[in-house]
């Protein structure tokens, strides 16, 4: 999900905040992305970010990147210009995020402003009211048509007392209805005017009111904007039918509905979500899979509760409590497994330091000294660990059920710095969506054949189209560049009989693909014709015989068939045309 950040570098911005000399729009802005990258620090670590400041003039000041320093160092450095352009910046933005076109990527473009307008023919009133309409459709606003793609959010600053940020607010929100873009706007909440001894309110008390517009009421604005475009969709990872075997996890970028088209002309479309529960159904090679069309892909990654620093226990540190036994439940449907959990789990935490031995060496007893340290996060099992190795290990993927006949499938991602983690890539709803797999419904385990069966998956072609070579005649010189091409190997007979007659059956097929019959009575002419100029010039008697033979073969009806094969005349058996010799088989 690359996110792009616009910082408002007009002089508007350099405006003291009312009440609050100690902050001008500007730095509450600058402390708006720093608070917005601590955010994405600790939740999109793998995500892109890009810096840019807009006046009269778009400048770029980081390119996408993950090293987030690099921005934080950025945004002290910008300085105010003169007045602002958000139309010049919006259609820069339009460029700058070209590559990362596709529908696979959400674009995030995130614009700190105090919501000024512009002036004169740059401004946005004068867009609205003049330039745009009725030229919707123009190519010189087609910027526009790939700009509703992204998700535009603006942090907003201001005060709802300020008729200057008041209107501005107004005018956006018209840019975003009439141009049909995705987008909202995140502003302060208005402050409840106070009132006065006599029940009146006080409308100068409110218009610079202290707290309506500082570092806490920014911040607010992070966190809201974070909640809205950058939380994380959390659903619950079941592998098999062993009750541990099922964990949080959560998917980033987070994942977005999915308007599924009606079967049904004129009816609307459905809207699908991925379920709370995605369960893994079985596991296939990736060199089965392949690379089929994807909606989306996800990080998966597990969810760590986050320890809270004030968890230590407080008194004398000289006795140490021992960790609570696990208690057994015998009337448990899975006690045993539990146990024989309980027992693994305490074989392979023994500690050899904890451990001393006792009693002579014909009795030597074993005592295991219990550690009061609580596990940490990174010591607990998890499921998300277990699964990464082995289809890392195994080179496979793992077949996930996302929805009702909706799958999509896990696998080990390793990207250019050869870090691996967990991708999900999620499949377009049904069950035929992999065709050389075929219905996902039907697949079943190799050990279920029966004897003598051979496994029909995956389906292989026997020839791959992609791999032969093809035949173009769009234009003349193209078929007569390929007829040219016979004609020169059949002047170089004997030594080129075998290139004569593979470059004669490519043609013959091409034609008759194509329906093009006719093609093969004016070969056979042409083959006559040189075989009569050969002739006379002396040419090798097994030359002209095998042109006569080929011509021949192009006029038999038998040979219409795209499957047959034309094969060089043999040696003594000149009525014997059409069988094939073992020495001319190719």
């Amino acid at each position: 999900m690359p996110t792009l950040i616009a910082l408002d570098a007009s002089l508007s911005m350099l405006r003291p905040v009312p009440g609050r000399n100690d902050h001008t729009y500007l730095s509450l802005a600058v402390k708006g992305i720093q608070h917005l990258l601590d955010n994405l620090t600790a939740a999109g670590k793998l995500e892109h970010l890009a810096l840019l400041s807009y006046t009269t003039t778009t400048e770029l000041k980081v390119d996408f990147t993950r090293d987030y320093d690099q921005i934080r160092q950025a945004i002290k450095k910008v300085e105010p210009v003169d007045k602002a352009c958000l139309l010049t910046m919006l259609k820069t933005s339009v460029s700058i995020m070209s590559t990362w076109g596709g529908a696979q990527n959400i674009l995030q473009l995130v614009v700190f402003t105090d919501c000024g307008l512009g002036f004169g023919s740059t401004s946005i009133s004068h867009f609205l009211d003049t330039t745009f309409p009725d030229k919707e459709d123009e190519p010189e606003f087609a910027w526009l048509t790939t700009l509703a793609n992204y998700n535009l959010n603006f942090i907003c600053l201001g005060l709802h007392g300020d008729s200057y940020f008041t209107r501005g607010l107004s005018v956006y929100q018209q840019l975003l209805d009439k141009a049909s873009l995705k987008g909202q706007l995140f502003m302060p909440k208005p402050t409840k005017p106070t009132d006065t001894t006599d029940g009146t309110s006080n409308p100068i008390s409110n218009s610079s009111h202290k707290s309506e517009l500082g570092r806490t009421v920014v911040f607010e604005l992070i966190e809201r904007l974070c909640e809205a475009s950058y939380k994380s969709t959390e659903v619950i990872l079941k592998c098999g039918s062993y009750f541990r075997m099922e964990a949080p996890v959560l998917l980033w970028p987070p994942t977005s509905p999915y308007e599924e088209p009606s079967p049904m002309f004129g009816r609307d479309p459905t809207i699908r979500h991925i379920d709370q529960k995605i369960e893994i159904c079985g596991f296939l090679a990736l060199s089965d899979i392949g690379s089929p069309a994807t909606l989306s892909r996800h990080w998966v990654l597990p969810k760590v509760e986050r320890e809270k620093g004030g968890s230590r226990r407080s008194g004398g540190g000289g006795a140490t409590a021992k960790l609570p036994k696990l208690t057994l439940d015998t009337n448990n449907p899975n006690y045993e497994l539990e146990k024989l959990e309980a027992d693994i789990r305490d074989f392979y935490a023994k500690d050899p330091k904890d451990t001393e031995e006792s009693g002579d060496d014909a009795d030597v007893t074993i005592v295991v000294k219990h550690s009061s340290a609580p596990q940490t996060e990174q010591q607990k099992e998890n499921l998300c660990v277990l699964l990464h190795g082995a289809l890392k290990l195994e080179n496979m993927a793992a077949l996930v059920l996302v929805g009702e006949k909706w799958y999509g499938f896990i696998y080990a991602f390793t990207d250019g710095k050869k870090k691996s983690n967990l991708m999900l890539n999620v499949l377009p709803p049904g069950t035929n969506v992999i065709p050389w797999i075929g219905d996902l419904e039907l697949l079943g385990f190799a050990e279920d054949l029966a004897p003598g069966e051979t496994a029909s998956f995956p389906v292989r072609a026997d020839r791959r189209s992609y791999s032969q070579s093809s035949v173009v005649w769009i234009r003349q010189a193209s078929l007569q560049s390929d007829v040219q091409k016979v004609l020169r190997h059949a002047k170089k007979m004997p030594d080129k009989t075998q290139h004569f007659y593979k470059e004669l059956n490519r043609i013959r097929r091409a034609a008759l693909a194509l329906g093009f019959v006719e093609l093969l009575e004016a070969l056979a002419m042409l083959l006559e014709k040189e075989c009569a100029h050969l002739t006379m010039n002396g040419a090798s008697s097994e030359c002209t015989l095998q042109l006569q033979h080929a011509a021949t073969e192009l006029r038999k009806t038998s040979n219409r068939d795209i499957k047959s094969t034309i094969v060089p005349l043999q040696k003594g058996a000149p009525d014997a045309g059409t069988a094939p010799g073992p020495g001319y088989m190719y």
